[in-house]
């Protein structure tokens, strides 16, 4: 472990997977500074990476055939490859990459064949942060210098092209603090309200909290159900932000909000990242409960589990559970940051 050059890390799954693997990223840089690192991750999770400034090189596995992609990473020639998160293909990238260490979840039987460092987690118990499961990965390079040198790092960074397209929207809205952001869509990992109830609690914080401006944001794909939502909303003061452009201006975006709302999602981890007040709604379930997926390294989270103690149907896309007391919660509670951030 004294030559190593290069290491290689695979973090090729969601956004908010992809958020909770920075203090990983990071402790490997801050262990081996000298260390040409890589990360291979998908394109919509590009951008991040890139950015940070311990990086030295990402790649974007969908640019790239199967057979081309093996190829290169063969070219890195790298030391250690390290997977954060494993499937067939990662172990298919771990293999052809040639490092004398290789690194990941023992989770699968393949897998104790694949690495030879591997770490058995049994991470579908969920007895802790993904991040966390995340940072034990990296803690069997080296569990001494890891200790040592141990450091929680979260932050991203977005560029000035980002800051100024958000502050056009926001000139352009004539909005002003207090400035809530929602991000009422997901990908499905987790359970949701429905638009309609969105509509509802939107309402209803407009009613609670006097000139308040609220920003709905989305991917530029999900423009028109986003729009039907604001349309249902019907108020003024009520904005919908949807980005065609770097998933940077998402973060510039929610970096402008006095406090944000959202659910077991990439943009709630992004918030985070960004230290903003966080009212998020997650479920009870184990491997989806704010044990496992929640916010990592901030403290200023206030999580709604309408499952709490109830019966749920995981099977369904929307919480059953939901009722009008629940969402008086969470309008509570976004109430209570908002008067917060204006004592401030």
């Amino acid at each position: 472990m004294k030559d190593i050059k290069r290491i290689i890390i695979s973090r090729t799954d969601k956004i908010g997977d992809l958020v909770l693997s920075i203090p990983s990223f990071f402790m490997v840089k801050k262990m081996y500074p000298d260390v040409e690192i890589i990360v291979l991750v998908r394109k919509y999770n590009y951008e991040i990476v890139k950015n940070l400034p311990y990086i030295d090189r990402v790649v974007k596995i969908d640019d790239y055939r199967k057979v081309e992609l093996i190829e290169k990473i063969k070219y890195f020639k790298a030391d250690v490859f390290i997977a954060l998160y494993n499937d067939e293909f990662v172990m298919q990238l771990a293999k052809a990459s040639g490092a004398k260490v290789k690194i990941g979840p023992l989770s699968k039987i393949k897998s104790f064949f694949v690495y030879n460092k591997g770490v058995l987690q049994k991470r579908s118990k969920s007895i802790k942060n993904e991040a966390e499961y995340n940072l034990d990965l990296i803690k069997k390079l080296d569990c001494k210098k890891f200790d040592n040198l141990f450091e929680l790092n979260t932050e991203i960074y977005y560029e000035e092209k980002h800051k100024k397209a958000v502050e056009v929207f926001i000139a352009e809205k004539e909005m002003k603090s207090p400035i809530l952001v929602i991000n009422p869509f997901m990908g499905g990992s987790a359970k949701n309200i429905s638009d309609e109830e969105y509509i509802e609690l939107i309402k209803a914080v407009l009613d609670k909290v006097t000139d308040l401006n609220v920003v709905l944001t989305c991917h530029i794909s999900e423009e028109e159900r986003g729009q039907k939502i604001l349309d249902g909303i019907g108020r003024e003061r009520v904005y919908l932000y949807a980005n065609g452009g770097d998933l940077l201006n998402l973060a510039a975006m929610i970096d402008k909000a006095d406090v944000y709302f959202g659910g077991s999602t990439g943009p709630t981890h992004i918030a985070g990242s960004l230290k903003k007040s966080i009212v998020a709604i997650y479920p009870n379930k184990k491997t989806q409960s704010p044990l496992r997926w929640g916010v990592f390294g901030h403290k200023d989270v206030t999580y709604i589990v309408p499952d709490r103690d109830k019966k749920e149907d995981y099977k369904h896309k929307f919480f059953d559970s939901y009722t009008d007391e629940t969402r008086e919660e969470i309008v509570g509670a976004i109430a209570s940051k908002v008067e917060r951030t204006d004592k401030n």
